[in-house]
């Protein structure tokens, strides 16, 4: 296995897309939205780490103005021109040159992380990695893990109405520290439990993303709203629809293929055994594994690929960049 970062470039973005704390919380929702992201590094004019902002942190800023009655979108983007530094993370948990991958796996489990930036020893960031990057790890190879996702699924999960509005969902996100809500047909009719989408963190950016005319550039330049509307509509005008399944008797590389192939962080299991919903999600597959399978299973789980990256980063004589989620 991999004795230090210095043997895992690869699997870190190389040219990581950062913030600096005076960068408007607005400005990063819309990069995260654009680039598919889940976490900035903040960094000062140096680029040395400050800490983190995440999807789930401007949730938590969304849900404070979402809970005024009849919220105009003027109101909604007026609260997202703060800067970075009123929410974000400080003090982050990074991984550092002499972090190898089992060191890596320990503090994204223990912190329940979903990213960490990479620094060098003079705390300048050089990438992230992101539990993206362990599951593309675990999903490459065909081998069996030898776990079945029944075994780290959560069949307690946290549901949503279609004709739910979109403050609602914020306020379940940000009071259950969930990512993503399997939406629910009306009534208790046959199809009760199956889900007619998912509502992600991200698909609430990307509804304040509709509002923007001009997409602010990575350096943070201005933006221009079109008029303003309401803001709080129904979920089901923006939710992902198509819903990608697992079935509980898969191993759990299989999920993690699926995660991988897709670009997606959870899916649906599709045969529960409650008839209910439950969910397989990367945290699932990294936190919950490691957790009651332990350490060296995870860590078996990664080590195929490993190898195989690494010996093709000798045999090339240079590194890949990994995913930024």
């Amino acid at each position: 296995m991999p004795s230090k970062t210095e043997d895992l470039w690869w699997l870190f973005t190389r040219q990581t897309i950062k913030v600096t704390p005076r960068q408007s919380v607005l400005t990063a929702a819309m990069i995260m939205h654009r680039r598919n992201f889940r976490h900035l590094p903040v960094v000062d004019e140096k680029g040395r780490i400050m800490g983190m902002i995440s999807a789930q942190d401007i949730i938590d800023s969304l849900n404070l103005v979402l809970s005024k009655p009849d919220i105009k979108t003027t109101e909604v983007i007026e609260s997202l021109e703060i800067p970075v530094e009123r929410i974000m993370v400080y003090n982050s948990i990074c991984v550092e040159p002499g972090d190898g991958l089992a060191e890596i796996t320990k503090k994204m489990t223990f912190h329940n992380l979903g990213g960490m930036p990479v620094i060098n020893e003079q705390g300048v960031v050089h990438g992230i990695i992101t539990l993206r990057d362990l599951v593309g790890l675990m999903g490459t190879s065909s081998d069996e893990i030898g776990v079945r996702v029944s075994e780290i699924m959560n069949p307690n999960v946290i549901t949503i109405r279609q004709n739910e509005y979109l403050s609602t969902a914020v306020r379940l996100m940000s009071e259950h520290r969930i990512r993503r809500l399997p939406v629910m047909p009306e009534g208790n009719g046959s199809d009760a439990w199956i889900p007619k989408g998912i509502l992600s963190n991200k698909d609430a950016l990307g509804h304040v993303a509709r509002f923007a005319t001009k997409a602010p550039t990575d350096s943070g330049a201005a933006l221009t709203w079109s008029v303003p509307t309401r803001f709080d509509v129904p979920i089901s005008g923006f939710m992902t629809r198509d819903v990608m399944t697992v079935s509980q008797d898969d191993d759990i590389r299989v999920a993690a293929s699926k995660m991988m192939i897709f670009g997606i962080g959870g899916l649906v299991v599709d045969d529960s055994p409650t008839g209910r919903v439950a969910l397989v999600t990367e945290r699932d597959l990294v936190r919950t594994l490691s957790r009651k399978k332990g350490t060296s299973v995870l860590m078996n789980a990664l080590q195929y690929e490993l190898e195989v990256e690494k010996a093709k980063t000798r045999a090339s004589g240079g590194y890949g960049a990994g995913s930024h989620a």
